[in-house]
């Protein structure tokens, strides 16, 4: 045993010896060598180191191991890869995607539909948006499934409608491409309808056709104002007659004799100058005279 080790420590010191020695007579060559080395280090590093930022996500190729990565997200961060695999960043931040279509009402006029997307990307179905459509998916998905959406369901309506029924539009719009995109590994937040336009004979007439309407409108609340000041007053009339015919019912003549003797003697009784005459008048009242 020790003189196996004995040969060994004078084997690998002899290698060292003539490693040193090789070093110092093609020491410009090694130098250009590190150098090349050092440049490609630095020149290929996105092949082998990958940073990940915040609000992004990574899903791996391997080009030797079976392609994409399914039950593997990469986070935020500084991953070292293969340099003959690739990383794929995805930005997993709410997003917004704007476009502009013409589409067709039920009865084939052309409107103009302004619209923005908000989504984001869900990292656990990461993996399968990238193997299934990959990188182009705001293309490929959101632009194609939501002009499929918002030209369905403005054919069902008649132009007049959507100007009264833009809640509701907007509502089914949003259902089904959340439907969709959902589908398609999307999760989506909202779909707001920025601007609708009609062609200008089509929006003037409705426009129109909505004034006429407010101005019925006032003149159906104006009559039914007059109406029921109408009912008003002749039920405030027949109180009158009836409050009347009751009096005169009541209004005898010995009652009215009675009211008089009692405001004759009210107003003997006061201290004003005065000449009461009884018995006076036709019908045997006091007559009361001033002193005028």
């Amino acid at each position: 045993m020790k003189k196996f080790l004995e040969k060994f420590l004078q084997w690998f010191t002899d290698v060292r010896r003539h490693f040193k020695a090789h070093v110092r007579r093609q020491k410009p060559y090694w130098i250009l060598g590190g150098f090349l080395f050092v440049f490609a280090a630095v020149f290929f590093h996105d092949t082998y180191i990958v940073s990940i930022h915040s609000g992004q996500l990574g899903i791996l190729w391997r080009r030797l191991g079976g392609g994409t990565v399914i039950d593997t997200v990469y986070g935020e961060g500084i991953h070292l890869i293969l340099p003959i695999n690739k990383m794929y960043v995805y930005n997993v931040r709410t997003q917004q995607f704007r476009d502009t279509i013409d589409a067709l009402t039920v009865d084939g006029l052309n409107v103009r539909v302004r619209y923005s997307v908000r989504y984001f990307l869900p990292a656990e179905t990461l993996p399968l948006l990238h193997q299934r459509v990959g990188p182009d998916y705001a293309n490929v998905v959101i632009r194609a499934e939501m002009r499929s959406v918002v030209r369905s369901v403005f054919g069902q309506y008649k132009p007049e409608e959507i100007y009264t029924t833009q809640k509701a539009i907007q509502e089914r719009v949003s259902e089904l491409a959340k439907i969709r995109l959902e589908a398609r590994f999307i999760d989506l937040d909202d779909v707001p309808l920025e601007s609708i336009t009609l062609p200008p004979r089509i929006s003037q007439a409705i426009e129109s056709k909505m004034a006429y309407q407010q101005l019925e409108g006032e003149y159906v609340y104006k009559l039914s104002i007059a109406e029921k000041e109408a009912e008003r007053r002749r039920i405030e009339a027949n109180g009158l007659k009836v409050y009347n015919d009751t009096v005169d019912k009541s209004l005898t003549s010995s009652v009215l004799s009675w009211y008089g003797v009692q405001a004759t003697q009210e107003l003997a009784k006061s201290p004003n100058a005065k000449t009461v005459v009884i018995g006076a008048g036709k019908s045997g009242l006091p007559i009361i005279l001033g002193k005028d």
